[in-house]
């Protein structure tokens, strides 16, 4: 091969990687701007931008009915996961957000803080935080003391005890639903 050949690949090669970069930095901007960050503030230092990869930042398909709600970036920046190759049977109390993306069967408690599963979570048995958002699977009650979230990829079966429920297009549910807490605060109040 001569000299202009090489000259030839190394350009195709160079441009291949920038047009990826760029797609890539897309994906992300927009993945940010849907979670609530702008790029200028991360440069001005007040916001960290989460280290998820690529994937946990895509918006969601085409073929989706609606748009899921913004993710609580609490919960994204710190807190406790649960890992999709991790099984944990038992008790977890938290005090600090949590996100499930593996198995749990048993009790979570997290009361004061929000508790996310994600599309690859399963939960087995109680869940209680403060707003309860569930993109997995989940056979048993959900506690949420401020709202559940339920979004297009949920599956739940069992009891749903929240105050405010917001179900998106596409969840399959076959739940009871108690909304126990706010009868309580309105009887407080009256």
């Amino acid at each position: 091969m001569g000299i202009q050949v090489w000259f030839i690949v190394l350009g195709v090669g160079a441009m291949t990687l920038i047009v990826w970069d760029g797609k890539r930095r897309k994906l992300k901007q927009r993945a940010l701007s849907a979670v609530g960050i702008s790029h200028n503030a991360h440069a001005a230092g007040s916001a960290p931008i989460p280290d998820l990869p690529i994937e946990a930042m895509l918006p969601p398909e085409a073929d989706a009915p609606t748009a899921t709600p913004p993710v609580n970036i609490e919960c994204i920046s710190g807190g406790s996961r649960i890992g999709s190759a991790t099984h944990i049977s038992g008790k977890v109390i938290a005090d600090e957000p949590v996100i499930i993306k593996g198995r749990l069967e048993g009790t979570l408690i997290a009361p004061n803080h929000p508790i996310s599963v994600t599309a690859t979570g399963h939960v087995a048995s109680y869940i209680e935080g403060s707003c309860v958002d569930i993109d997995g699977h989940m056979v048993g009650t959900l506690k949420a003391n401020t709202k559940a979230t339920l979004l297009s990829r949920a599956r739940l079966q069992g009891v749903v005890e929240a105050p405010r429920l917001e179900c998106m297009a596409g969840a399959w549910l076959q739940v009871d639903v108690s909304h126990k807490a706010s009868r309580q605060k309105i009887a407080v109040a009256s």
